[in-house]
């Protein structure tokens, strides 16, 4: 074997290896949150500051709490429909949820504004409660 065939040969199943990998990594799957939720939120407590003004959110539980731009209550599943990862945000700007992943946009009513958010996310119940707490529950 000549030197240039056994360098094409390697390089055909480098380059295998390499794209495969890349073509698994990027699939798109349904990663829909599974379980209930149901989780109570002190918004008295300082963790909870920024939902005292609307536009602010806060984490808790893989669940992103938002008080929107009009003053109501939004809970969305953290985990992003595109490739399950726990990364999605509330946006103030465009009073939306956006993944930092891919892009992904979503309405806060969990539909998709984007191809990446296609498949949409999943939205939770809120319901202030007496004594200044926020119930999120699915």
């Amino acid at each position: 074997m000549e030197r240039r065939d056994f360098l094409e040969k390697i390089g055909i199943g480098a380059a295998f290896v390499l794209t495969s990998s890349c073509f698994g990594a990027c699939k798109s799957e349904n990663y829909a949150p599974t379980g209930t939720v149901d989780f109570t939120l002190d918004l008295a407590a300082s963790e909870n500051a920024a939902l005292a003004a609307n536009g602010g959110f806060v984490i808790a539980n893989k669940v992103v709490v938002v008080k929107d731009t009009s003053g109501k209550y939004v809970a969305a599943t953290q985990v992003c429909s595109h490739e399950g990862r726990v990364q999605v945000t509330y946006n103030k700007a465009a009073n939306n949820f956006i993944c930092s992943a891919h892009g992904a946009a979503f309405s806060l009513t969990g539909a998709g504004t984007n191809s990446e958010g296609s498949k949409g996310l999943t939205i939770y119940k809120t319901e202030v409660l007496t004594g200044n707490k926020l119930r999120v529950y699915s």
